[in-house]
Formats: structure tokens, sequence, C-alpha cells
């Protein structure tokens, strides 16, 4: 049932009643559309329990009233008890047999439970009886998606964008599912179809270059971003998506005058600032860098990004114990990130803390077990620092993990060699090379030396000529 308008001052004199009635523990009568009004703002706080302590009181006060056992599957459903919200929708539709927004409230709780079929069912009954088309169409893709239909999934999608898109949420759902589906290709030929017959639909425009973008397509992502902006020149997102691929064109000057723009409509942003910041430190104008990664910790001191910049400008000028102290708090902030962590162990190794180097990389090997790259350094700087046979022992531990990772395999042949044990060596060898013959070079970073070795040379040469006689057949 469609609600009454209620003002801000008519919602909080409700609220109040209810929640003083609430302490005594007996209710008074409220009619149906304050109930409901009630519940409404309890499941916006979100304060679900007495959300359906209120749809409780509704049926209690009003038994014959389906909208409140609709209420209360809603939120049954949001926290996860499917069951009491199929029973509890079942009593709304026998309430309102034919109400479209109940059949497809049933359709997405039998979805939850994995009952596809079913909730399809209720989907098309929910369309039978007049439910908003492209809503169902939506739920109806996510069936098909979860069950692997690929392409009943965008045969919805293109039903979708058959029609005028009046609402951005139905662009930005078939977004998410062409993402999920990695259905690129379809969902471009989608977008411009639609836009041949819409073209001034500017959050088209800014998703598809979304789209071309995650396609590696940076000039076409480029071109789309411009439509949008040229259909309005005050949107915000598309400046935003605009700089970041002229960042990955590695045009820094057109980059940082797109975040100027985003920050000129949106005010002060920590992550345009970050990105301004990474423009100018690509171009080593690094005080101008570290002034916009500093603007970006005053609106967000927690930034792990922005404390990675600032340190990375000082990596860029040799000054590596400054910099020390700017990737240790970045790695505090965000512990889990490769690229940040890689970067804190080499500059330890190279202000020659090599404790901490060590304890940087055994903690890597826990959170980060498939990560290649920490096993590579961590043999490395046993090999260096410790024993090559240390470095051999975590080679084997991180191929444990990672059989078929042809870096640790030459890297371990490398070790084998330089100690003496030939024979597995030439084994280890023979891995890497039938998986990845063109990287045996790999083999003399650690042991130049091995160049010379012709029982080396003969087996890389028999391994590489195989694979180009396979390429010839």
């Amino acid at each position: 049932m469609d609600e009454e308008e209620i003002t801000d001052g008519e919602l909080k004199d409700l609220i109040e009643r209810f929640e003083n009635d609430l302490s005594d523990g007996d209710f008074s009568y409220y009619s149906t559309e304050n109930l409901n009004h009630i519940i409404d703002y309890y499941i916006e706080k979100p304060k679900y329990k007495i959300a359906l302590k209120v749809a409780q009181v509704g049926i209690d006060q009003h038994p014959f009233e389906a909208s409140f056992y609709g209420k209360k599957a809603y939120i049954n459903t949001i926290t996860d008890n499917t069951d009491l919200a199929l029973q509890l929708i079942d009593v709304a539709l026998d309430l309102d047999p034919n109400n479209p927004d109940y059949l497809a409230q049933k359709g997405s709780i039998l979805e939850l439970m994995n009952r596809p079929m079913e909730a399809l069912e209720m989907f098309d009954r929910a369309l039978d009886h007049g439910a908003f088309k492209t809503d169902v169409l939506v739920l109806k893709m996510f069936v098909y998606f979860n069950i692997g239909n690929q392409a009943l999934a965008i045969s919805m999608i293109e039903e979708i964008f058959s029609n005028k898109i009046e609402e951005d949420r139905l662009i930005l759902e078939s977004h998410f599912a062409i993402q999920l589906m990695d259905a690129y290709e379809e969902g471009v030929r989608i977008f411009k179809s639609y836009l041949d017959n819409d073209p001034y639909h500017e959050v088209v425009w800014l998703t598809l270059g979304q789209m071309y973008l995650a396609k590696g397509n940076f000039e076409e992502a480029l071109r789309a971003y411009d439509f949008a902006i040229a259909i309005d020149d005050e949107y915000a997102e598309a400046y935003f998506e605009k700089g970041q691929c002229l960042i990955d064109l590695r045009k820094f000057p057109e980059a940082s005058e797109a975040f100027d723009e985003y920050i000129k409509i949106e005010g002060p942003d920590q992550y345009a600032y970050v990105n301004l910041g990474d423009c100018y430190k690509a171009v080593h104008k690094l005080s101008k860098a570290r002034m916009y990664y500093k603007l970006s910790l005053k609106i967000d001191p927690k930034f792990a990004h922005a404390w990675h910049g600032l340190g990375q400008t000082y990596l860029l000028e040799n000054k590596n114990m400054e910099a020390l102290s700017f990737l240790k708090k970045a790695n505090q902030l965000l512990p889990d990130d490769e690229y940040i962590l890689l970067e804190l162990v080499k500059t330890q190794i190279t202000v020659e803390q090599i404790d901490e180097a060590f304890e940087t990389l055994e903690g890597m090997k826990a959170s980060l077990p498939y990560r290649e790259s920490v096993w590579l350094l961590l043999s490395s700087l046993h090999h260096q620092y410790n024993t090559t046979e240390q470095g051999i022992e975590t080679l084997y531990e991180g191929l444990d993990l990672m059989t078929q990772s042809f870096s640790m395999l030459y890297k371990l042949a490398a070790y084998l060699f330089l100690t003496g044990r030939s024979e597995e060596g030439l084994d280890r060898l023979t891995d890497a090379l039938l998986i990845r013959p063109d990287q045996h070079y790999l083999l003399y970073g650690d042991a130049p030396q091995l160049k010379e070795n012709q029982s080396i040379k003969d087996i890389i040469d028999l391994y590489s000529n195989n694979k180009d006689n396979e390429r010839d057949i």
C-alpha cells in the first residue's frame, strides 16, 4: 500500500511516542500508515531489532494488513533468517495474493535459499501482475548469473536497455553484473546500442568508459568520459574517471587538470588529492606532490596511500631513512598491501636494516602466502645475508604452495648449482623449462657464471628447440 507523506516533525513525534510506549511495555493504538513510517525509520537507521518489534505491533493491532508481514519478512531476509522470511511473505500473499511487490519479494527470498527456478517463477508472476518491469529484470539477471547462464543474464540486460533508462541504479546494477561475468564485449555492445537512440545520457557514457577501461582500451574510455562531460560539464565523477584514465596513459599534466576540475565541483577530496600527488610525483615535481599528499592526510589521517605517496617522494630523492618512516605508517594502516610491503622491505635492505627486512618478509609469508614476490625476495635475502641453503629451503617451501612458479624454479636451480647440488639443480631447471623455456635467462640473474656451463646450455637448447618445434607443428 502507498504510505502518506509525513513531515520530519510529525515523524519525530511518532518516534518519541513509540519509544515511550516501548519503554513502558504497553503500546497505544497506531494507524497502519504511522506504523509503516516508524518501521521504515528503524530500517534506515538500521535498528532491525526495534523495526521487528514495530512490525509485530502492526501485526497485533492490524492482523489482516499484509504490509506488516511483508516488512517483517524483509527484515528477516536482511538479517539472514530466510526460513522465517519465507513463512511471513506467504502470509502477506495469503492476504494480498496478487501483490506484485510481495511476489517479487518472495522470488528474492527463494533465490537466497538457492531455489532459483522457483524464484524465476515468482518474478514472472510479479511481472504478470504489474510489477515494475526493469526492477524484476534486474532480479532475474542475477538469478541467471548465479546459476551460470550468462547468455540469459545478458539477455536481461539487453531487455533493460531496450527501454529508456530513467534510473541510474539500473545502469549501475547492469554494469555490476557485467563486471561479475567479465562480459565487457557484450556490455560495450549493449551500451553503445542504447546510446544510438539516447546519445545524451551522461551516466551511460561514463559507464561505457569504465568498460572500455576494463578492456584496456584507454583512448576509447577517454572519448566516452569526454562525451559525458560535454553533456554535463559539472559531472564530477566523469572528471575523476577521466583523470585516472589519463594517469594510465601517462598524460600527467592533463590528468591533474581533470582532478582539479573534480575538486572545483565536489570540494576537497582525499582521493583526488592523492591522485594529484601521483601526477606531480610522476613528473618529479616532488614538493608539489608532497603538498597534495599532505592535503589528503588533512582530510583522512589514516589514508595509507597518501602516506605511501609521501614515502615514494623521498625514495626518489634517495632520502631512504625519511622514506622509511612514511612507508612504515602506510604499512601499519594497510598491512596486507603487497606493493607497500615490498617497497618497505627493499628500503629496509637499502638502509641495512636487515633484521627488520627479514621480520617483514616472514610476516608476509603468513599473511600473503601466495605472493611469489615474497618468496623470491626472502630467498634472495637468505642467500645474501645468511646461507644459500636457507634460500633453497625457502624456495622449496614456496613451491609447495605454487608448484608452477617458473621464477622460483629458476632461482632454486641457480642456488642448487651454486651449492654443488648439480643433479638436483638440473632436475629443477628441467621443471622450469617445461613451464617457460623462454624465461631461462632468469637462471643467470643469481649465477651469471652458469652461462659457461655446457651441460646447462645443452639442456636449455633442447627444451627451447622443442618448444619452437611445437609452435611449427
